[in-house]
């Protein structure tokens, strides 16, 4: 990946990370995400996944994937059968990565 690239990638997702950020009770900016969505991944999908694979210095699952958008962009994926697992580094993807694994695991359960 080109270096400017990840880095202004960053800075805009930091922007856009804080544009929303209101301070709670004690003070403390959050974010809370306004919806998560998880669905099998589409062939559209496919440049979002390759730069998730970039900025997680990994390479795209193989096979069948779930992808979560957060609030509409593509934050990670998950390869069905390995439970693989690409994320961006630079949001707090952890919670999205976590709601993959489960619904991964209920559909292989089925």
């Amino acid at each position: 990946m080109h270096p400017d690239l990840h880095s202004r990638y960053a800075h805009e997702r930091l922007e856009d990370d804080h544009a929303g950020a209101a301070a709670d009770d004690e003070g403390t900016a959050t974010l809370e995400p306004a919806a998560i969505t998880i669905r099998p991944a589409r062939n559209d999908d496919s440049a979002a996944v390759e730069l998730l694979a970039e900025l997680d210095a990994s390479r795209i699952p193989e096979g069948a994937l779930l992808v979560a958008e957060v609030e509409g962009t593509v934050e990670a994926a998950v390869a069905l059968e390995s439970g693989e697992t690409v994320a961006n580094p630079f949001s707090t993807s952890g919670e999205a990565v976590t709601l993959l694994h489960v619904r991964a695991d209920q559909l292989r359960a089925a």
